[in-house]
Parts: structure tokens; sequence; C-alpha cells
């Protein structure tokens, strides 16, 4: 076969071309590491490494917004340890300061140390992350929540809302807490109702937080959650300063909440249908020794009993076999008694009434209460206490300490529940935090398998192709001479 030189030296110059392509490519891959350098090389492997990259750079993300959100919610939970303490060191101050040798001095000096554990508990609430961001004051992170504007009278100036943070494809967790909720709405009393003293009292009665004993009668629609137990006294002419005390159980809610009208029942006795404006009297139909008697420490139990008188006025109450599914207790007098006369006060009474009112609590549904409230109103009490002989100081301020100390448990268990939530949350981010690292190294381990070079193989292919190419040089350089053209 006969070549021309031309031809020759073409082929010589495309196979040299090929082997310095193949060498350079080579080379390339050793210099990079990397097996694929165009998506030509292998276009399939090329578009699964994109996607892979994509997904491991938001792994990565959602690893960073992890551990913020872990962060935040730490310092968050350290807070609400530190609230924890403090209700702590509240409750301690305020059981102590229930010893009756106590003077009101000494008193005073309680509040002294309560005034401090307030502004303490205010730093707290408004507590930021060192970036500026509040941690209790829900979407509005820049806005400060709680400021003062008395003392317990504090205002929350941030929202409902939770910020949330993406830290898996599927999952957003809350970082921040609404204010409001972990300081302010809390329930007062025992959580379905709360008791109170009045006021006016003169007696040393002393009212329980009460229980709800069967919670379907407690939140019955007819149930008005509203009452007032009112006790009475009979002389008693053999010991004058011990007189016979009953009690009555008064329907109180002034407005039925479906219309908002007066409530007819309104002032009526549960106990025998009277209304509350009779005075009773030894002449009245139903007499105050007709009432239920008066045992102190026994149940008063918010439901009909058998020894109940039958109702002697035309009303609606009471209903036959009332039962609202709860009951308190109040131990002490619940009936002043002059010091000097040692007869009830008030007293003398007219001649023709051996009978007289005396001491009243309430019974109301629950209400939102906040926690500095509850600080205040404590403190008030404190500086409030006056002893007396009658023992009426030290009731008043029992009961208004027995208040705080409900509101204060109260309190402890909403935080205590908050803090909770939030322990479960960075539980939750922990584990999506494993998970994604393990997502990271399966990402890695795939992408090394689609596009890391085998390092041995690719020095051994270029020492080859080293070869081959030395070898093209040499041969195409001897094939060369063989033209006439080198003889002319």
């Amino acid at each position: 076969m006969r070549l021309a030189t031309t031809t020759i030296f073409n082929i010589g110059a495309q196979s040299l071309q090929s082997h310095i392509s193949d060498q350079a490519k080579l080379q390339a891959q050793l210099s990079s590491m990397r097996k694929i350098l165009t998506p030509a090389d292998d276009p399939i492997a090329s578009a699964r490494i994109l996607d892979i990259t994509q997904a491991k750079s938001i792994n990565e993300q959602y690893a960073t917004n992890s551990a913020a959100a872990d962060s935040f919610m730490r310092l968050s939970e350290s807070t609400l340890g530190q609230v924890v303490s403090l209700i702590h060191n509240v409750q301690e101050l305020a059981v102590s300061a229930g010893n009756p040798a106590l003077t009101a001095n000494e008193k005073k000096m309680k509040d002294a140390e309560l005034q401090g554990r307030y502004q303490e508990l205010l730093a707290l609430a408004n507590t930021t992350d060192g970036q500026g961001n509040y941690l209790f004051s829900g979407f509005k992170g820049d806005t400060k929540p709680f400021t003062e504007a008395a003392f317990g009278d504090v205002n929350y100036f941030g929202d409902d809302g939770q910020r949330l943070v993406q830290i898996s494809d599927g999952r957003q967790v809350p970082i921040s807490e609404s204010g409001a909720d972990v300081f302010q709405r809390i329930k007062n009393g025992n959580g379905s109702f709360v008791t109170a003293y009045s006021p006016n009292n003169t007696g040393s009665g002393i009212i329980s937080p009460g229980e709800v004993v069967d919670p379907t009668k407690w939140s019955s629609a007819s149930n008005p959650q509203d009452f007032k137990i009112k006790f009475h006294w009979v002389a008693n002419p053999q010991k004058p300063d011990q007189p016979t005390v009953t009690y009555d159980i008064i329907y109180n809610r002034q407005n039925d909440p479906a219309t908002g009208l007066a409530d007819p029942q309104y002032g009526t006795s549960m106990i025998d249908g009277m209304p509350n404006a009779i005075t009773r009297t030894t002449s009245s139909p139903n007499s105050i020794t007709t009432l239920r008697a008066y045992v102190p420490g026994g149940d008063i139990e918010l439901k009909a009993q058998a020894t109940d008188p039958a109702p002697v006025l035309p009303d609606v109450l009471p209903v036959a076999g009332w039962d609202f599914g709860a009951k308190m207790s109040i131990k002490g007098m619940p009936v002043g008694v002059d010091p000097v006369t040692k007869t009830p006060i008030p007293a003398p009474l007219p001649a023709s009434q051996t009978e007289g009112a005396a001491d009243e609590f309430s019974v109301k549904a629950s209400t939102s209460v906040d926690l500095f409230t509850t600080i205040g109103k404590l403190s008030s009490a404190l500086n409030a206490y006056k002893t007396d002989s009658t023992g009426n100081g030290q009731a008043a301020f029992q009961n208004q300490l027995n208040t705080a100390l409900s509101d204060l448990s109260n309190s402890l268990s909403n935080v205590v529940t908050v803090r909770a939530f939030l322990g479960a949350r960075i539980n939750e981010t922990d584990s999506v935090k494993d998970t994604t690292e393990d997502l990271k190294l399966q990402y890695a381990k795939t992408l090394s398998g689609l596009q890391d070079l085998d390092y041995a193989a690719a020095i051994s292919d270029f020492a080859q192709n080293q070869m081959v190419l030395d070898a093209a040089r040499k041969s195409f350089a001897q094939v060369q001479d063989l033209s006439l053209f080198k003889y002319i």
C-alpha cells in the first residue's frame, strides 16, 4: 500500500495530539484530585454531584441553624432556671414571714429582701441573648418586653408569637417564648377557683385555697362559679366570747354572662333560698340557727346537704340536689370578739335580735394573675401588717399570705412547664443535630465515590500514557525519516 507523506505526517500528529490530550487530562485530574473535570466526562454523575452538593450545603445551613437555636434555647432555659430559684426564695420568704412571732417591723425587713427579688425578676424577664434579642418578647425580638409602671404593676409590650428556626427539611423549632405566657397568664387560686377574705372581716377566720372534687360538676353550665360564704352568730349566754356560729352559701353572680343582664338569683341563699338582703333574726322564716353549723377546719362543700332546711320562699334556688363539685375549709373564729366586753362584734344588738352577721369569704372562678402582681401584693401585705388583741390583723395577713403562696405555687408550676417544653425542644434539636451530622458524612461519602480520584490508578495511567507518548514521539521521528524529500 502506498502512503502519501502528508498522510504519514497527519497520522503521526493526530496520535501525538491524542496522547498529549490524555496526558493533560490525567495531569489535571492529579492536580485537582477529581476524576470528573467537566460534565462531559460523566453527565449522569455530574448531575448527581450537583444535587448532592446542593443538599450538602443546605444540610450545613441546617447545622448552623440548629447550633444557633440550641444556643438561644439553652440561654432561655438557664434564665428560667434562675426564675425557678427566685420563686423558691420568695416562697421561703413568705413562709418565714408568716411566723406570728415576727413584729410589724420585722415583716417590713422581709419586704426589703422581697423588693430585691422583685427587681431581679424584672431583670430576668428582660434578658437578651447578648446581641440585643430579648428572650421573652415573642416575635418582637428587639422590643423590651416588660416595663414597670409602678411597683407590682408591669406592662408587657411583646406579643404572643414565637420565632421559628428551620433545623431540618420538615421541622421548624420555636426558640422564643411569649413573656405573657411565662410571667402573666397564670391561673390564681387552685387553678379552678380562688378563695378570698373580705377586707371588712373582724374575726380570725382563715380560708383554704380549696379544691375541685368533681371537675365535671364544677365546669357545669349551671355553676355560677361565684359564691359568698357568709357567717352568722347567735349569742351564747354561758360563753359570751364563744358564740354559736353558722354559715350560709350565697349565689353571688350579679350578671348573667349569656345576656349581660342582672341575674335574678343574685344574693340568694343556696341553702334555704332566702334572699341575702333579708335580715335573718329569730323571727325570720328561716333563722340563722337553721343554717349549716360551722366546724373550724371542717369541709365547706358546694353541694346540698341532707341537713339543709327546706326553702320557705318561692324562689328558683336552691335546686334540689345541687352539687358543684368543690369544697374548701376555714379555720379560726370568723366572728370578731370585743376584747373588753367579750361579746361578738358588732355589739350590743337590739334586744329583739340575738343573731348577727359576721365575716364573709368569696369563691370565684380563677382568673389570670401575673407574677409581678403576686409579689407586689405580698409586699403590700408585709407593709400593712398590724397586730391587735382580737387576732384580726394576723388573720387578715395570713389570708393574704395564703393567697400569695397559692399564686406563687401556680407561677412556679407555670414556669417549670415552660422550662420543660424548652428542654424538650433542646433535646429535639440535639437529635436533629445528630441526624444532620450523619447526613453530612453520608453526603461526603457519596460525593467521594462520584468525584474523588483513585490516586494510585491515576498515577499508573499517567506513567503508562507518558511511556506511550514518548514511544509515539520516537516512532514518529523515525517514520518521518522515510520520506524521499530527506535525500533531495
